[in-house]
């Protein structure tokens, strides 16, 4: 799976969790998703320090108060800068991983554990690991 996608997914489901738990009436998470998906796509990342909408369509879809000019750059200039800060944020995160990396070493006959993906077809609470499996080559 696409690693970006299933980020943007998560935090729309955060996002929704977060409608739904704070409406006082009971409205579906189909109704929300609209509005949950604009917040998403107004509001700047952390990490690219703009807002989705206006990388993708050159243009903020509401009218700064402040002026659009007078806040971004232009859009070629801002998504340049865009990558280039998630680029660094992945460096980063590449260097802390590494850091913390134990690389295993498997010999035959030795016992190892399976970690179970949840896939959507798979139960919530069916178990997290499968095995023990003996390593044969």
């Amino acid at each position: 799976m696409n690693g970006k996608v299933e980020r943007v997914n998560q935090s729309l489901v955060t996002r929704l969790k977060c409608k739904i738990n704070s409406s006082s009436t009971k409205v579906p998470w189909t109704k929300l998703l609209e509005t949950v998906t604009n917040e998403y796509n107004l509001t700047p990342h952390s990490i690219t320090k703009y807002p989705p909408a206006c990388l993708q369509v050159r243009a903020l879809p509401y009218d700064s108060p402040i002026g659009q000019n007078s806040y971004y750059e232009h859009v070629n200039e801002a998504r340049n800068l865009a990558l280039q800060r998630t680029i660094d944020y992945h460096n980063k995160n590449k260097i802390r991983y590494d850091a913390r990396f134990v690389d295993r070493k498997f010999n035959r006959g030795d016992l190892v554990v399976y970690e179970e993906f949840y896939y959507p077809n798979t139960r919530k609470l069916s178990p997290p690991f499968s095995g023990p499996y003996g390593i044969i080559k």
